[in-house]
């Protein structure tokens, strides 16, 4: 029924309106039923189309397998073309007797020349003296030096000059080398990469512009363009290149199909012999095949002489977890091979593309300009997986450690500044501490029992808590907010910083530590500050009791001194008097709010600290009280004194003892003693 729909639908000359107003006449029923089918055929087409994508996304990547290996045919026949062309050229530039008179004169000069083994030895000697860094090049049984000489690497897009180089041809591989700049003793060159004949191919490039005498090597996924400095000397190296690779590729052949035999025939000579009972009671093989056959015999399965084109292959298609899986079992194929050359030339040609495939992984962690930085750390998890699994699980907490900690600076540079500090330092520790909980959490999941890299993270917490706390200070407490909005702000961070407990990071201490000067020394600017303005009302303070003038703004202002937490009612008087100065209630206002801020900085490191500031600022007010009580000035106003002496001493203290009560914290002892001078500035009067 989907088809018939679907066939309707997709008609040309199909009309949308005719189709409605002739369904909406058969009722409900038939709009339900066909809102049912036009669902199905929704689902449906979505299936489809995403079999098509699979199926053309598997043809694409065969046609794109396809198409590198006719470039390289390509390749090949433009170079033989070429060869053609100079022969043709040579041909006919060249007389028959100066030619033979050539041929005849190489071969004179060929018999008087050394053998080739003393010559290999004596190269292979050079690159020692001469290439730093090149000693696993040497050290490869069977290598021999085909040819080298001095180069100049182009740029593939705008043909300038990088460097110059020195490469060597070696019998089945091309070596190049950079030139040391500033070099001390015989080395001259510095070893810059390893590249197998079988993975390159060799293009000829025409002189046009700027570039003279140039070919490119196609090094698959990248390629170089190199430069020599005469014709013949290009065409030596096109030359030796060609050659060598041929006879590369015949060598091969030649070796696997004889070990092939050889083995085949050694084994079939050993469960002919006597012994062949013994021999299916044993795993073993290398009882009967000598060891010099048993690495090549293991080697020659067809998968494995593929392995490292289907190696290449998943590496230029990103596939990293195809990558990793041929590694893994490639390397528990080669557990049980013999150890021999033949292994320790394989061996070589696998880790080069395992080096390869570490570098691209390891490129996806890398921050860069021109990479997103909005992914989340799940992002990250699948190139940390694989190169675990390849045993570079110290590369990857760095890299991904090092990938999260520029994920949380270019979240926090997203903040925007809107005036309001608490405001701004909310939105930076919802977004500092969300961060690093869900590094946490993922790391878990990225990592787990890899327990040596937990304390890599722990110490990359920490560092980025520093990193938090510089722009932390930088906003509250070098930016001269108020005692209040910094206890605010602290409280924000210390509640955030608390939550990542229940994930088990606790760094609350280490945020305590950090926090812990700078709070310590706004606790003692404000204090002075309070001292001073104590100072400052003492000298102005006549001791009068406040007026209001009428009763209706008496109780206005008893009730708004109420709303802060103080009765002033008993001091009242002839309706519109208070007993309380105004000196007293300013105190009593900055000193209760001074204790609020001061315990919401509260902790067991900051406790005595909060009891000997308060003592501090009640002290310099009951020193204004006593000498106010011993001043022939004030000797009327006594009574008054002692009011107001109470009122700050019990009714004030008491507010500040119930603050403590409400954190579950004793009230201190220094300032007990406080409460205790009211009883000795009593005593000053009746004296």
């Amino acid at each position: 029924m989907a088809d018939g729909l679907g066939r309707i639908l997709s008609k040309p000359v199909f009309e949308p309106e005719q189709f409605i107003a002739k369904l909406s006449g058969d009722g409900e029923d038939a709009l339900l039923d066909m809102k049912a089918k036009i669902h199905m055929l929704n689902d449906e087409t979505a299936q489809a189309l995403k079999k098509n994508v699979y199926k053309n996304y598997s043809q694409f990547i065969e046609t794109a397998r396809e198409i590198s290996i006719l470039e390289g045919e390509m390749y090949q026949l433009s170079h033989m073309l070429s060869d053609q062309k100079t022969e043709m050229t040579k041909m006919m530039e060249l007389s028959l007797v100066s030619d033979r008179a050539m041929v005849q004169g190489s071969k004179g000069e060929d018999e008087d020349k050394t053998s080739p083994e003393e010559e290999t030895r004596r190269n292979l000697a050079f690159l020692l003296e001469k290439v730093e860094g090149c000693s696993s090049v040497v050290d490869a049984p069977g290598r021999q030096l085909v040819h080298d000489g001095d180069l100049v690497e182009l740029d593939t897009e705008t043909h300038s000059q990088i460097h110059r180089v020195h490469a060597f041809l070696l019998n089945d591989s091309l070596m190049i080398a950079t030139w040391i700049p500033q070099r001390r003793g015989p080395m001259r060159y510095r070893f810059q990469g390893l590249y197998e004949l079988d993975g390159l191919a060799v293009v000829n490039v025409r002189d046009t512009g700027p570039v003279k005498n140039g070919f490119k090597i196609l090094m698959f996924p990248e390629s170089h363009m190199y430069q020599t400095d005469t014709a013949k000397a290009k065409r030596q190296w096109l030359d030796a290149l060609e050659d060598t690779k041929k006879k590369k590729a015949v060598k091969d052949k030649q070796k696997k199909e004889a070990a092939t035999r050889l083995a085949e025939q050694q084994l079939m000579a050993a469960l002919a012999s006597p012994g062949e009972s013994d021999l299916s009671k044993s795993n073993s093989w290398s009882t009967y095949v000598p060891c010099t056959l048993l690495p090549a015999y293991f080697l020659s399965a067809d998968w494995l002489q593929e392995l490292p084109e289907d190696l290449d292959m998943y590496i230029a298609q990103r596939n990293f977890e195809g990558a990793v899986d041929l590694v893994e079992k490639v390397y528990d194929h080669l557990t049980v091979c013999p150890k021999g050359p033949a292994l320790k030339e394989f061996r070589a040609r696998i880790e080069h593309r395992v080096k390869q495939l570490t570098d691209g992984l390891m490129s996806e962690l890398q921050v860069s300009p021109e990479r997103s930085l909005r992914g989340g750390p799940r992002a990250a998890r699948r190139a940390v997986t694989q190169l675990i699994r390849l045993g570079k699980s110290a590369q990857a907490c760095e890299l991904f450690l090092r990938n999260r900690s520029a994920i949380i600076k270019y979240n926090i540079r997203q903040l925007k500044f809107e005036g309001a500090t608490t405001l701004y330092i909310r939105c930076l520790c919802m977004v500092f501490f969300s961060s690093l909980s869900d590094t946490a959490k993922e790391f878990i999941k990225a990592f787990p029992g890899h327990f040596g890299c937990y304390s890599a993270f722990v110490i990359w917490a920490k560092q980025e808590l520093q990193t938090f706390f510089s722009i932390f200070r930088r906003q509250v407490f070098e930016s001269k907010a108020s005692l209040t909005t910094i206890a605010d702000c602290v409280v924000l961070a210390r509640n955030q910083c608390q939550e990542l407990g229940s994930i088990g990071l606790d760094v609350k201490f280490c945020l305590t530590i950090l926090l812990e000067n700078s709070i310590q020394n706004m606790i003692e600017e404000t204090r002075d500050q309070l001292i001073d303005g104590v100072k400052y009302r003492a000298n102005d303070d006549l001791w009068r009791p406040m007026n209001h003038l009428s009763q209706t703004d008496c109780d206005k202002y008893v009730a708004e001194v109420a709303a802060l937490g103080f009765d002033i009612k008993p001091y009242v008087y002839d309706k519109c008097f208070i007993a309380i100065t105004m000196n007293s209630v300013q105190f009593a206002k900055s000193i209760v709010n001074y204790a609020e801020d001061l315990l919401k900085l509260f902790n067991s490191e900051l406790e005595d600290t909060i009891a000997e500031v308060l003592a501090a600022v009640y002290k310099a007010q009951v020193l204004h009280i006593e000498t106010s009580l011993k001043s022939e000035q004030f000797k009327k106003e006594q009574s008054l004194i002692l009011k107001n002496s109470q009122f700050l001493l019990e009714v004030v203290m008491a507010k500040i003892e119930s603050l403590y009560s409400s954190m579950n914290v004793p009230f201190p002892v220094k300032l007990q003693q406080v409460n205790a001078h009211f009883r000795k500035l009593k005593a000053l009067i009746n004296k």
